[in-house]
């Protein structure tokens, strides 16, 4: 006879491996609640427009996480979710919308009207002001492709700092470019972005279809181009705020013949053969 020890320990064990399996596997199957899983969408847009309606009649602030059920970052994000801390938080400030990413091949039409050429990691995390669809954390949004690495705690502290007021009016501020010099460089910055944007999209387009795949049934060189990939999306955006906060202070300062130092990336192994 087995005793209530042993089987609770193997019953333990049982859960690691299934949630190990669960995470690691492209094409788990998740349970159906908009709240634990990225569900595929008929009209993405029609959501969010529902979305920006609800928050406008709440007077909370919209909130889109665009995930994917085989991304480990994307389920510790939603497990935060549904914490009753976080979920305090959610239903006093926040209408909330998950977007399906697919193999990265969905919701491009998303990002791009919250002015987001590509999105950098999964999670991505847009916190929207409903009453001018201003993105509201565009300068620390990336931080969040790392988010099963970031505890409960500083998940609460992030959430609860956006609804502050002051941020709001700081998003809108950071998007009105006052002087012609400054509009000139940050639109120059925006010309920049977009075309590593293409270079990313090129690549979410060879590596996702390989994400679909079972791991057994990857390319051998799966892993490298994901991690050529990883290095480029994770850069970029680190680059794009510095440089936006040099144009700013420059132009702030007077100056008028700005040249910005835009980084050269190395070429993806796609990009050479």
């Amino acid at each position: 006879m087995v005793s209530r020890k042993r089987l609770l320990a193997v019953l333990t064990a049982l859960s690691v491996f299934v949630t190990a399996v669960v995470y690691s596997t492209a094409g788990s199957t998740f349970a159906a609640d908009e709240n634990t899983s990225f569900q595929p969408s008929e009209n993405v847009m029609a959501e969010v427009d529902a979305l920006l309606v609800r928050a406008r009649t709440s007077g909370k602030l919209a909130l889109i996480v665009m995930g994917a059920n085989w991304c480990h970052d994307s389920q510790g994000l939603l497990a935060h979710f549904n914490e009753p801390e976080m979920v305090a938080v959610i239903d006093r400030h926040y209408e909330q919308l998950l977007v399906d990413v697919g193999m990265l091949n969905k919701g491009a039409e998303v990002n791009r009207r919250f002015g987001l050429p590509v999105i950098y990691g999964t999670p991505t995390v847009l916190v929207v002001d409903p009453s001018n669809e201003r993105l509201l954390n565009g300068r620390d949004m990336q931080q969040w492709y790392n988010a099963a690495s970031i505890g409960l705690a500083d998940t609460v502290a992030y959430f609860m700092s956006k609804t502050i007021p002051s941020v709001r009016y700081a998003a809108v501020a950071d998007s009105m470019a006052t002087s012609d010099v400054l509009k000139k460089l940050l639109a120059d910055i925006d010309e920049f972005e977009a075309k590593q944007a293409e270079r990313i999209y090129q690549g979410f387009a060879i590596v996702g279809p390989m994400v679909a795949m079972e791991k057994t049934e990857r390319p051998k060189n799966f892993y490298r181009l994901w991690e050529q990939l990883r290095v480029l999306r994770y850069r970029i955006p680190d680059d794009l705020v510095t440089l936006r906060a040099m144009a700013r202070r420059r132009a702030a300062l007077g100056e008028t013949d700005i040249k910005l130092d835009f980084p050269q990336y190395p070429a993806l192994e796609w990009e050479v053969n």
